[in-house]
């Protein structure tokens, strides 16, 4: 028998390896999803969606009607039990275009085209509205462990920092277009709407570090079992990323048109909860590992 050349070789090697069942070298995603449930479509261009495990409800931000340069008030939060019945409708309204949302010490805090609006999550009280001077466009909230609040602007490129009472901007990103933010172990990790990358954030340094790419319209970022981490599509798809940067697409709707806008894993529901956008609905998924 004629031995293997070198690249015969390292061709069957990597056959092999490919058939192997997970692992770095495995083409099958490391999760699957399956639809769990999905609310009625009473919701209004749902953009963002948040577990509050202290009340064991679930916070939606409503868009309504879009209105990129006017303010309507016709924005409002609705309220949701852990089974996907709608609790109340109108939580919290008079809002504009509400997208974001992060909570911390039992305050929710939303994004709402250029104001960050702190909400009591006990009474629904509009406890304070922040003004971010030139802000555009809001989109996407994080809180890290101390509190400080960080806020995409994906309109202007930049990232606002809510600290102290004041609100300043942080961080100018130049051409990218920051939407989904998440904070990680002292650093944040944003993906770029524009470019289809995601990237960590140094928080003293304030430089980025590569990390994965190839996500068109790169959304909403939740983290999920020990290393991994989902980020949305907006036009309809879910990725997830490994550690190490390797992504798996694991959800397509773009062809029934359905939205995946600013989603959210629960640990302890074992669920990941999925804005859909203009098809006006959360669809809550089961997470296999």
């Amino acid at each position: 028998m004629r031995p293997l050349s070198l690249i015969s070789l390292l061709i069957l090697t990597a056959l092999i390896l490919q058939g192997c069942s997970g692992g770095l070298f495995s083409s099958r995603a490391p999760v699957t999803l399956t639809e769990a449930w999905a609310t009625d479509n009473t919701l209004r261009t749902p953009e963002s969606v948040v577990f509050d495990r202290e009340r064991n409800v679930l916070y939606v931000s409503n868009i309504n009607q879009v209105s990129k340069d006017r303010k309507d008030g016709d924005g409002f939060i609705s309220r949701l039990n852990p089974n996907g019945d709608v609790d109340q409708l109108y939580w919290v309204s008079g809002l504009n275009d509400p997208k974001g949302l992060a909570l911390h010490n039992n305050i929710l805090y939303v994004a709402d085209m250029d104001e960050i609006i702190a909400i009591a999550t006990q009474t629904g009280a509009v406890l304070a509205r922040h003004k971010a001077d030139k802000a555009q466009m809001l989109n996407d909230v994080t809180i890290d462990n101390a509190g400080n609040v960080y806020v995409s602007d994906s309109q202007r490129g930049t990232i606002y920092l809510f600290r102290n009472g004041r609100v300043s901007q942080w961080l100018d990103t130049k051409r990218e277009r920051p939407n989904g933010l998440l904070y990680d172990n002292n650093r944040l990790i944003v993906a770029s709407h524009n470019t289809g990358k995601v990237r960590f954030l140094d928080i003293e340094r304030q430089d980025f570090t590569d990390w994965t790419d190839k996500i068109p319209s790169a959304d909403g970022i939740t983290r999920v079992g020990t290393d991994g981490t989902l980020v949305s599509n907006w036009n309809g798809e879910i990725y997830y990323v490994d550690i190490n940067g390797r992504n798996w697409k694991i959800l397509d709707t773009k062809n029934k048109k359905i939205n995946t806008a600013d989603i959210f894993y629960s640990e302890e529901q074992g669920l990941l909860y999925v804005p859909t956008f203009y098809d006006n609905r959360v669809v809550a998924y089961r997470v296999a590992f």
